[in-house]
């Protein structure tokens, strides 16, 4: 059985990884959570983080993950886990720019959630990100709809008028 991740979980990831000098993006549905709450169980933490540290800095943060007790599942697909099967895969934050996404220097947002300061995408970016990966032939075979689904609460989120204060 997979363990559900958490904000939680996120927040003491990216504690360790910025008091090393590491800016991370949230990214995938735990970042969608942000907007939607928990809409689903989430199996891994998605981080976005910049080129070099998948690069020429590669082993910084790999060195620095297992310090923390995590082990490498997937070197290639740069994913680890933990005792408590907490999974966290990073990507390069240009992968935004390659796949006409968006850009990670100006469509972020940082979001206070319950005490948690989360640097992530823009509904409408999370939006075009999740378009895109629902035309990859592997993402269909794995998770069906499921990004379609996740397209269109995002959408009807970006509808919803803000509530007064």
């Amino acid at each position: 059985m997979t363990m559900t991740v958490t904000i939680k979980d996120y927040q003491q990831i990216n504690k360790f990884l910025s008091d090393n000098g590491i800016d991370t993006i949230l990214y995938g549905s735990l970042g969608v959570s942000v907007y939607l709450g928990n809409f689903r169980d989430f199996d891994d933490i998605d981080l976005l983080v910049d080129d070099i540290y998948m690069e020429e800095k590669w082993s910084t943060l790999r060195d620095l993950m297992l310090k923390n007790g995590f082990q490498i599942t997937d070197e290639k697909e740069h994913e680890f886990i933990n005792v408590r099967e907490v999974k966290v895969a990073f990507a390069e934050k240009d992968v935004l720019i390659e796949d006409h996404i968006c850009d990670p220097l100006t469509d972020t947002v940082t979001i206070n959630l319950d005490g948690t300061t989360i640097k992530t995408l823009k509904p409408e970016c999370f939006i075009k990100a999740y378009t895109f990966s629902s035309t990859d032939g592997y993402r269909i075979e794995k998770r069906g709809d499921s990004d379609l689904n996740i397209v269109k609460k995002l959408q009807e989120f970006t509808l919803k008028p803000l509530s007064p204060l």
